[in-house]
């Protein structure tokens, strides 16, 4: 039994598997670079062994072909939902980056070229706490967080052993917009406060929204919790490690291209041993 047949299976999901810790224990920013290569790489390194598969392998031609169309179909979304969100944020109210919106809801949160924030919200935080707010949301559009969720969405429509990684990048770019925003007003523990308390009382909303108010905004304990700490330190070996097995799933793709051009053989081996 030739161990290398089943790589291409295996290092999805020890990917998959590494994303809560990456997102946990590396730096923010840094998790959320590495979080989004890591899905990308590893999506496009695992439809190698489906694609020389397909020759003569109808599970496999059909198991590539489902994979290339929900990428696909994830890109198209993707692409439509932020289309219409900046659409949308160009008809909201002022001509600025913020837009005032009269709700009395507590929500605020950031679409592509605009922060968003209810009424309802203003009259919840006085003035410090609003920098807060919009130093987080600010770091949203700044950072281009939409695309990084983006990126990650359509990898694992590819491959769904990576869909983990989902949420570890939420997470990752939510602690990234912490962290810009405790700098900004230069207190850690009040922007702690201020994530606790809006993050708690928002309700569900649009998957494309960004921010303090957003769906999903990542475990609000873990996050408040995080930035009662000292900042995080950078962590250049777990970052190596983690692209080690980005390096380990091209390694194994490019094994297998080259077993494709030079016979049939090797494909066979991986063909007997595949998941059925």
């Amino acid at each position: 039994m030739d161990v290398d047949a089943y790589l291409p299976f295996v290092c999805p999901a020890v990917v998959a598997l590494a994303a809560h810790p990456l997102a946990e224990r590396l730096p923010p920013r840094t998790a959320s670079w590495v979080l989004t290569v890591l899905a990308a790489g590893v999506a496009v390194a695992s439809l190698v062994p489906l694609f020389a598969l397909a020759r003569g392998h109808l599970l496999a031609a059909l198991t590539f072909a489902a994979a290339v169309a929900g990428a696909a179909s994830a890109a198209y979304g993707q692409a439509h939902a932020l289309r219409s969100a900046r659409r949308r944020a160009r008809d909201l109210p002022g001509d600025g980056v913020v837009a005032v919106v009269a709700d009395d809801r507590i929500d605020a949160y950031s679409v592509p070229g605009r922060v968003v924030v209810s009424t309802g919200m203003l009259d919840a935080l006085d003035p410090d706490e609003r920098r807060v707010l919009f130093a987080h949301e600010a770091a949203h559009l700044s950072g281009r967080h939409h695309l990084f969720r983006a990126v990650v969405r359509v990898a694992s429509a590819a491959n769904p052993l990576l869909w983990p990684m989902r949420r570890a990048l939420w997470y990752a770019t939510e602690r990234w917009a912490d962290e810009r925003a405790a700098t900004a007003v230069g207190d850690r523990v009040m922007a702690a406060q201020v994530i606790g308390k809006v993050a708690l009382a928002s309700g569900g909303v649009s998957p494309v929204r960004m921010g303090i108010g957003a769906a999903r905004p990542g475990p609000v304990p873990r996050r408040v919790a995080a930035l009662l700490r000292p900042p995080p330190r950078r962590r250049i070996g777990l970052t190596l490690a983690a692209l080690g097995l980005l390096l380990c799933s091209g390694l194994t793709a490019q094994d297998l291209i080259g077993d494709v051009k030079h016979g049939p053989a090797k494909i066979d081996v991986v063909a007997e041993h595949a998941p059925h």
